[in-house]
């Protein structure tokens, strides 16, 4: 079992075919394995990534004809840096990395593909190793450090979804037709061919340093939407995907807590591993587009949103046992050391729905968890979900929730 390590000697243990099937599995295009990939092209960026940051993006030529502007960097917060530093960063955390250089180039159809990667730039070059070693605050594209409460307990937040379908033809009604886009209990948007629609419902109940109050807040915020959608003879689905084409989130905001490549890998390993167990074996096909490993946003108001768990509504054992599991890795990430995830068998199992092969890694997570020092404060969240996980339980996305959040519902 993977545990933490030394993260560049991981790297390089992987052969360019595992790297190369490891970005392809996450969605990320790669031209790792093709020769002279990087002087396919005549221009490209070179991404100095730290800490889940862009350092630097540098426009490079490359090839016979450099570009004559080759040392020019996008513009801070145009489209171009934003998606170039998503994909760096994204790309490095898939392969393991907490810093080095990314090269992108041009992919074949469009976007960027990663063509070299680079774990420890800054060796025999004294610019690399004065920008690494200098405090990411003051590099260009830094976003602002999280806010954190003075001596203050974690808070944690979420915004999970869910759908409005009417029976039996399981036709999906608006969320927009109850529901106004802002407020605890709103709908969000989805792009369909040019347009943008609002099919989904969101909660958003106030963030709370502690799981009572959370909860008694997500049940505020139902309730409220339970008041505006007047047609009690809609059900209501949560989950991973109930409807083709409409993957719902269950994204958990933390602030209090500060953000780092190996706090995505507590909540990828701890608790968006063990939620895949449950999960519908139908809903897989939303990866890698949704649900990929260690996505996260940051927040402008302070803290980030990790968007990688699938609407945990389906019931409240569900969204007990993923806010108890949420405070203890918050409180107690640095403890938990197994890494799964990290090897290439497990890591294809998350992506390809591989219950099995995923079980195997399951009781040392479940034991780590069991034996930290907070456990009793929450075993009433987190006991019955692990009984659900020891069980091989597996929910029903067909199924109205209302019913189990005691809701008003027409049967």
């Amino acid at each position: 079992m993977q545990k933490t390590d030394h993260w560049p000697d991981v790297f390089r243990n992987m052969s360019i075919r595992e790297q190369c099937r490891r970005l392809n599995r996450t969605g990320i295009a790669e031209m790792l394995a093709v020769p002279s990939a990087s002087d396919t092209f005549t221009v490209g960026y070179a991404v100095q990534v730290k800490q889940l940051q862009a350092l630097e993006i540098r426009r490079i030529g490359t090839g016979i004809a450099a570009h004559p502007n080759m040392n020019s960097q996008p513009a801070v917060g145009s489209l171009l840096q934003v998606r170039l530093e998503r994909l760096a960063v994204r790309s490095l955390y898939t392969l393991g990395l907490d810093s080095g250089e990314i090269l992108l180039m041009p992919a074949r159809n469009e976007g960027y593909a990663v063509a070299r990667v680079r774990p420890e730039p800054w060796r025999g070059d004294s610019r690399l190793t004065e920008l690494y070693d200098s405090e990411i605050s003051a590099a260009p594209f830094a976003i602002d450090k999280e806010m954190l409460p003075a001596g203050g307990p974690p808070m944690i937040g979420m915004d999970p979804e869910f759908l409005l379908v009417r029976l039996p033809d399981k036709r999906v009604v608006p969320a927009s037709k109850y529901l106004d886009r802002k407020g605890e209990a709103g709908c969000d948007a989805v792009s369909r061919r040019g347009r943008t629609l609002f099919p989904v419902a969101e909660l958003r109940p106030e963030p709370s340093p502690e799981p009572s109050s959370l909860l008694r807040h997500l049940w505020k915020a139902m309730a409220f939407a339970s008041r505006r959608i007047t047609d009690r003879s809609l059900i209501w689905q949560a989950g991973s995907m109930p409807q083709r084409g409409l993957p719902l989130g269950g994204h958990l905001h933390f602030s209090g807590v500060p953000l780092s490549p190996e706090l995505l890998r507590v909540l990828d390993n701890y608790l968006a591993l063990p939620v895949a167990l449950l999960e519908d074996q139908r809903t897989q096909i939303r990866r890698p587009r949704y649900g990929t490993l260690g996505d996260f946003r940051r927040k402008s108001h302070g803290g980030f949103e990790y968007r990688t768990l699938p609407s945990f509504l389906v019931s409240p054992l569900l969204a007990k046992g993923v806010i108890g599991f949420a405070y203890l890795i918050a409180r107690h990430y640095k403890e938990l050391l197994q890494r799964p995830l990290q090897e290439d068998d497990m890591h294809e199992a998350f992506y390809k729905g591989d219950k099995p092969t995923l079980y195997q890694a399951l009781p040392p997570l479940l034991k780590d968890i069991e034996s930290l020092s907070s456990y009793d404060e929450y075993r009433e969240y987190t006991d019955p979900f692990i009984r659900c996980l020891r069980g091989r339980a597996v929910w029903d996305e067909n199924r109205d929730i209302r019913p189990l959040w005691g809701l008003p519902y027409s049967p």
